[in-house]
């Protein structure tokens, strides 16, 4: 287990030591300017391997009085007693809501809901492939590559691109489905190259490069503790 120290911390998160579902919360919590003290599990804390990964969270887990425990998790170091939470999509709306992440009106909040539900099926097909596992990856990848990758971001680059503003999915500015969409959109250039360029999906492909020119998220990107590689765990198909 690694720790991750800020004596100005307002909250813990705790996850593997991998971006995983654990990164557009980061994201979130960076560009709003809160510092963390982040537990990083896998990982020693000289930040190498640890061989067998899974007794390191269930050692830590018993300590933490998380009525439903799992990973990630989330503390209000400010109300422990009151936030102590799992779920990465309920940990997204709640910091959503504390720091105005969840749209304007209504409306936003209703589109923010239906893309983050969308984002997360295409999430899911997506891990199912990279942790496809010897010789049933290349077919697993070969079905994703020709049949997820095209509906999904087929489908976010015709709602991206029918709007005024291109630089965020959702009203006049960021919201909490922008950094779940960055993630995955930004995973899937990786797994599929040719999937987003400035010739195929440029709606796309400029929100990945407006994203990353956000001065927070810059700052964040250039850290040490800004995690590059592995998007999932080591020894998946793809990391």
């Amino acid at each position: 287990m690694q720790r991750i120290e800020n004596a100005n911390a307002r909250f813990e998160l705790g996850y593997w030591a991998i971006r995983g579902l654990a990164q557009p919360i980061r994201f979130l919590l960076a560009h709003a300017g809160v510092e963390i003290l982040e537990v990083r599990f896998g990982i020693n804390q000289d930040g190498s391997l640890i061989e067998d990964e899974s007794p390191d969270w269930q050692d830590h887990k018993d300590a933490l009085s998380l009525p439903f425990a799992n990973l990630p998790y989330l503390i209000d170091l400010e109300h422990p007693d009151q936030i102590r939470m799992t779920q990465s999509n309920a940990i997204m709306r709640f910091l959503a809501r504390r720091f105005g992440y969840y749209g304007d009106t209504d409306i936003h909040q209703t589109w923010i809901d239906l893309l983050q539900d969308e984002a997360y099926d295409f999430r899911n097909l997506i891990v199912d492939t990279a942790y496809t596992l010897g010789p049933e990856y290349e077919k697993t990848f070969a079905e994703f590559k020709s049949t997820s990758v095209p509906r999904y971001l087929n489908g976010f680059e015709y709602h991206l691109s029918n709007r005024k503003l291109q630089n965020c999915f959702v009203g006049s500015r960021i919201s909490l489905v922008d950094f779940i969409l960055y993630e995955l959109i930004w995973q899937v250039r990786l797994m599929v190259p040719e999937s987003i360029t400035v010739n195929n999906r440029p709606t796309l492909h400029s929100f990945l490069e407006s994203f990353e020119k956000i001065p927070q998220i810059a700052a964040y990107r250039a850290g040490d503790s800004y995690i590059d590689r592995p998007i999932n765990s080591p020894w998946a198909s793809f990391c």
